[in-house]
């Protein structure tokens, strides 16, 4: 499995290393493939860890639809001068043109984002929690127990030492503008 994985590997690095050749730059294309998984990600992240009914099934499903949608939206709009293909506009239509490629990467990780929370939210709603609230305790912020740190030192105390030092960073950077 490990030399088969290798093999597979390297293939996938030629492939991307061709991709890359056909963009301004390699920015261009690494923010294209942070908008196809880091954005619905990035939703699933956010809802996991903040409410306390997202599901399994929603999860999964919504970064699936995340990853639809995004491949949706670059296949059907268009960066200013470009040809369709690689950077856009592969099924054939435009239905719109960017200004830039940095332009279309942006609004393809928002129509990512989108769906992915939505869906994962209305799949979440429609299928069986499987994790009892007491399960969720350290996993989910609203659950998690807050602590307390009065009966701590003041100097060892993280928020007083957080606005200390942003105090001093305010200063600094006042005495150095």
């Amino acid at each position: 499995m490990g030399q088969v994985a290798t093999v597979f590997g390297i293939l996938l690095s030629v492939v991307a290393a061709y991709a890359a050749t056909r963009f301004n730059n390699i920015l261009d294309m690494l923010q294209l493939v942070f908008a196809f998984v880091n954005a619905p990600l990035f939703a699933t992240f956010l809802l996991g860890m903040f409410w306390r009914r997202t599901t399994g099934h929603g999860a999964f499903y919504g970064l699936l639809i995340g990853t639809a949608a995004a491949a949706m939206h670059h296949g059907l709009v268009l960066p200013h001068g470009a040809t369709p293909g690689l950077k856009g506009a592969f099924f054939g239509t435009v239905l719109h043109t960017y200004p830039s490629e940095m332009a279309q990467n942006f609004w393809t990780a928002i129509f990512a984002w989108s769906a992915c929370f939505v869906a994962t939210i209305a799949i979440s709603l429609a299928t069986k929690r499987n994790k009892s609230d007491d399960e969720l305790k350290g996993l989910v912020y609203a659950l998690t127990p807050r602590l307390t740190d009065h009966e701590i030192v003041w100097y060892k105390r993280p928020a007083t030492l957080a606005v200390l030092v942003l105090g001093l960073t305010i200063v600094l950077n006042v005495i150095f503008w």
